[in-house]
């Protein structure tokens, strides 16, 4: 296919999915650096959350915005967290050093399946040297809701601070996001949790 055609066709396809999906322009950085300020995200309302899902909510702590961040842990499942890791029940989010990006330390967190799924991953980003240590006693989130955590695990607020969050209090789940690539992302990427 010529190169042409290749552009008209994607140019085509935004503008559909623009129209019949929610588009939105990310703001800040508290998702950095799976999501960062300028990328462009779709959102679908009413999708079912599964675990490893970027999803919308209202801020609890400031009702006059609207947060993305990652479903973590459902309902009837217990999280713990410390500056080892985050486990959810006896399993450990699995963590590769990527590398440095602007004075943080970039990490692939891996969320584990049931084959035949895929196993679902994301960057999160870190200071090597944390201003401040997490480590909390486990904590067992109630049905219908769910345990989100920003990937910007230093500067931005989560269920550390906010709690589990009701699932009804969810918005939406995003699946696309647009960004200009650099070493990690593509141009077009669609966003899936696992089961």
């Amino acid at each position: 296919m010529k190169l042409r055609t290749q552009i008209l066709l994607g140019i085509l396809g935004t503008g559909v999915l623009a129209i019949i999906l929610p588009m939105r322009s990310v703001a800040g950085d508290e998702m950095s650096p799976s999501i960062q300020a300028g990328d462009t995200v779709w959102i679908l309302p009413g999708q079912a959350v599964r675990r490893g899902d970027v999803v919308v909510l209202q801020d609890p702590l400031d009702p006059s915005r609207e947060v993305l961040r990652r479903a973590i842990a459902p309902g009837g499942t217990t999280v713990r967290f410390s500056d080892a890791g985050v486990r959810v029940d006896a399993k450990r989010l699995r963590q590769e050093d990527m590398g440095k990006l602007h004075g943080y330390a970039v990490y692939k967190e891996t969320l584990w399946s049931k084959p035949p799924a895929k196993a679902t991953d994301w960057l999160i980003r870190r200071r090597r040297d944390p201003g401040v240590h997490w480590k909390a006693d486990p904590l067992e989130i109630p049905a219908d809701h769910w345990y989100l955590l920003a990937d910007d695990r230093d500067d931005a607020l989560d269920s550390r601070w906010w709690g589990p969050i009701p699932t009804s209090a969810i918005r939406g789940v995003v699946r696309l996001r647009l960004t200009t690539p650099d070493l990690w992302r593509e141009r077009l990427t669609v966003l899936q949790g696992t089961e």
